[in-house]
């Protein structure tokens, strides 16, 4: 286990474990508010780790939609995921087939943004069983946290539109750990004023991957054209 869980991973997954509270609690309030059971939020946190598509699935069926609107609007909105997952192959590339199903599991935002940037930060230091482990511990603290919601769902009352502010303020979080170049800092705020442009265009959260594209897109191509006039 101290390759998959110490102190090093522990370090890196707080900040998720942390922010996951406020926003699996309302997960789990609004499911109970849906007419789920405690063994239907456990299962859908298990096998669909996604907050925004579980909120938004949680959202369909409680104003009745049916199977198949749920599943492919769910699909859309984390089409994210796949871009995600291409740039992190190039780190766990070496590994087994058997560890990269479990990993693709448990690739989410949070967990993405962590492991990327210390597999950035870190190089060989920063192991696949420790990324592994910054996943484990994300989805082991969403599954409590949105269980631990749908109890709580009768007793307290959360106000589910505070969800917004909490998941901005866990991505400023995890987005200050890329503070370390003007041209880092500038991409995600080029990514952020394009997202919220788009959204007039694209909603299902595809506004977020077509933004995401294009400023890695125009942050690369900046990137070369430095590089290209240093060498001059």
């Amino acid at each position: 286990m101290d390759g998959f869980i110490n102190k090093k991973v522990l370090k890196a997954a707080w900040p998720i474990a942390f922010g996951y509270i406020p926003l699996g609690m309302a997960c789990g309030i609004l499911a109970q508010k849906t007419g789920f059971d405690w063994f239907q939020m456990l299962m859908m946190s298990t096998f669909l780790f996604a907050g925004s598509g579980q909120f938004i699935a949680l959202a369909m069926i409680g104003s009745g939609s049916t199977i198949m609107p749920v599943v492919m609007t769910v699909c859309i909105v984390n089409l994210r995921h796949l871009l995600y997952a291409l740039i992190l192959n190039q780190y766990i590339a070496g590994q087994s087939r058997l560890y990269k199903a479990f990993y693709a599991q448990e690739i989410v935002d949070e967990t993405f943004a962590v492991n990327h940037t210390q597999f950035a930060r870190l190089g060989k230091e920063w192991t696949g069983s420790n990324a592994l482990g910054v996943n484990f511990v994300g989805h082991v603290s969403w599954i409590l946290a949105t269980v631990a919601g749908l109890f709580l769902g009768n007793t307290i009352y959360i106000d589910t539109a505070l969800v917004s502010y909490a998941l901005i303020a866990m991505f400023i979080g995890l987005w200050s750990f890329h503070f370390v170049s003007p041209s880092l800092v500038l991409t995600g705020v080029l990514g952020g004023i394009l997202a919220l442009v788009l959204s007039f265009w694209l909603d299902h959260m595809l506004n977020v991957v077509a933004a995401t594209i294009i400023a890695a897109a125009v942050a690369a191509a900046y990137r070369a054209m430095a590089e290209k006039g240093a060498e001059e």
